[in-house]
């Protein structure tokens, strides 16, 4: 013997599923969306936003051959900063030590801010955008890779 169905409160997928919704409500959730998108939230093109130019592999002539890198990953507005350090550098064998930082735009969008307190620098170390890189008050230039 079946057992009888059950009515359910929650609303069923197709055409009526979305009649639960009041329409303030899918006013909001359809702004929220397009706030997300517009903002940067979700994914690589739209996390970057405009800081596209700075997402890429780069080389430091401070510590050859170890990795340095900026992607989109974070929070809108919000750059993920990744690397190692070796002693000097990473291309003969030495130990690498990983580390990962975070850096915000500018609001002029040329330059980003790197949070570099974590490795026991300054806390907001302005980059400006270069046609090689980025530089560095000290002089120290990422050249980007291809």
């Amino acid at each position: 013997m079946r057992a009888p169905a059950r009515a359910s409160s929650a609303p069923r997928a197709g055409a009526g599923a979305l009649s639960a919704w009041s329409a303030p409500a899918a006013s909001a959730a359809c702004v929220g969306l397009c706030l997300c998108l517009a903002l940067g939230a979700g994914g690589p093109a739209g996390a970057a936003g405009a800081g596209a130019a700075f997402i890429g592999n780069y080389a430091d002539e401070n510590h050859p051959g170890c990795l340095r890198a900026i992607s989109g990953a974070g929070a809108p507005g919000v750059l993920e900063v990744t690397g190692t350090d070796g002693s000097p550098g990473c291309a003969k064998g030495e130990k690498q030590t990983p580390w990962a930082l975070t850096g915000e735009l500018t609001k002029q969008g040329d330059g980003i801010l790197i949070d570099f307190s974590p490795k026991g620098g300054p806390r907001d170390l302005l980059g400006k955008k270069t046609d090689a890189g980025i530089l560095f008050p000290d002089g120290n230039e990422w050249k980007k890779l291809p």
